[in-house]
């Protein structure tokens, strides 16, 4: 067992980019799910959301 691990050391380089690429998307959609929660504060209130708001949602 101990051969193997030494064998495929070089695979943690390619897991742990795999494992921070997916930590990224994770944080990406909780800032995307938080900035929705957000907008749906401001419409429910009766006011508009600030234009800031808006354009992190849609990138423009």
């Amino acid at each position: 067992m101990l051969d193997l691990i030494y064998s495929f050391w070089w695979l943690a380089f390619p897991l742990s980019g795999f494992v921070l690429a997916a930590w990224r998307a994770w944080l990406a959609h909780k800032a995307r799910h938080d900035t929705l929660n957000l907008i749906q504060t401001y419409v429910r209130s009766g006011r508009d959301a600030p234009p800031e708001l808006l354009a992190r949602m849609g990138g423009t």
